[in-house]
């Protein structure tokens, strides 16, 4: 595959190294317009999706019947079948067709070393450990952290990337405090692993009450009487039945994703992350009419992305090993959470051959890199 083929190539010219990446994903206007969105019962909908597939099965046998489990049950586009209707955020007008493309991006030089192509309404943190696999066969290397943005950061995410040694640099999808308005979060609550109970601010025990087996939650609850006579109630709850704290079947891995979230180097990358993956993905749009689909059905999307995607990478090569093209050196956060230059001013003229030095490997060649 030629995708495959542009990432061992910046692989054997180290602009890769394969131990930091950065995820993103991107809503991708398919070929079909509103209007052809037929809206009817659910039903219907099935009938007339179900129709698609036995005839487009009739011209390719070996394509088995979708498992998919559609969250549009009620829409669907007559021209492309397999773009659902979603619309881009809460003020971005009505929805319409749309594919998803998610995309892996290595810290060092840029390279996309990963992507994937799914229907507009599949959640992006879905992706992170097929994207990662995928990464990891392309690059022959290991992931050691993660780097994306807060709807990345959710349980089943931080669980297991801390379960597999991969450091999750990535903000909490819902804070510890984010409902708090001022009053005791779970942080000022001990647990107490022996008993198996939490001890609140004032002293009191919070036992386990309620068990969540979807969410592998448990409710931990303080005695409604207590919470009413305690002296700390107005910093504490205001619910009659009392103070409850909720804790995690896995609560140890993801103590552990949350400290390693708030670390100087967890924040650094965040800020990177913020131009390198829009930069990622401004350049395929400005350049390569990443934005709409130039074909319909989703198997032809597939093919649009990894196109792009290889552009990117050989655009991304070439100006790597072309003469004289001025290479930012990469940055490193120190301890304090800042950043700063390697070397004397930071700058250098990259030399007109192909083995480079991974010390002078640049990270944003991409404004001086051959157009495609």
């Amino acid at each position: 595959m030629l995708f495959v083929r542009s990432v061992r190539q910046c692989v054997e010219a180290g602009l890769v190294d394969g131990a930091k990446v950065h995820l993103d994903g991107s809503l991708i206007d398919a070929d079909a317009s509103r209007e052809s969105v037929l809206k009817a019962d659910a039903e219907t909908i099935a009938r007339i999706k179900a129709a698609f597939a036995v005839q487009e099965r009739k011209l390719d046998e070996s394509k088995p019947p979708s498992a998919r489990c559609e969250t549009n049950r009620r829409l669907v586009s007559t021209t492309d079948p397999d773009a659902p209707c979603v619309a881009k955020g809460a003020n971005s007008g009505a929805a319409r067709p749309r594919y998803k493309h998610h995309r892996m991006v290595d810290d060092r030089c840029g390279v996309i070393t990963a992507v994937a192509t799914t229907p507009g309404d599949v959640a992006e943190p879905v992706q992170t450990q097929p994207l990662l696999a995928q990464h990891q066969v392309n690059t022959a290397s290991e992931v050691t952290a993660v780097v994306a943005d807060r709807q990345y950061g959710t349980v089943e995410n931080y669980c297991e990337l801390v379960a597999q040694g991969i450091r999750p640099h990535m903000a909490p999808m819902m804070p510890a405090d984010h409902k708090s308005e001022g009053r005791f979060t779970k942080a000022d609550f001990l647990y107490d692993p022996g008993r198996d109970q939490y001890v609140c601010p004032a002293g009191q025990r919070l036992v386990p009450k309620r068990k969540h087996p979807h969410r592998q939650m448990t409710d931990y609850v303080a005695p409604a009487k207590v919470c009413a006579a305690c002296p700390l109630r107005e910093r504490c709850t205001t619910s009659k039945r009392g103070r409850s704290v909720a804790r995690h079947s896995q609560e140890a891995l993801l103590e552990r994703a949350h400290a390693l979230t708030r670390t100087a180097e967890a924040r650094a990358d965040r800020r990177r992350r913020q131009h390198l993956m829009e930069g990622s993905f401004a350049q395929a749009a400005n350049r390569h009419h990443f934005k709409r689909a130039r074909w319909r059905r989703l198997w032809r999307q597939q093919i649009q992305d990894w196109l792009i995607a290889a552009v990117q990478n050989i655009a991304r090569l070439c100006g790597a090993v072309s003469a004289d093209i001025p290479a930012r050196l990469p940055r490193k956060p120190l301890a304090a959470g800042r950043a700063v230059d390697i070397g004397p001013s930071g700058l250098v003229a990259q030399r007109r051959h192909r083995t480079l030095s991974t010390e002078l490997v640049c990270r944003n060649t991409a404004g001086s890199a051959i157009a495609a």
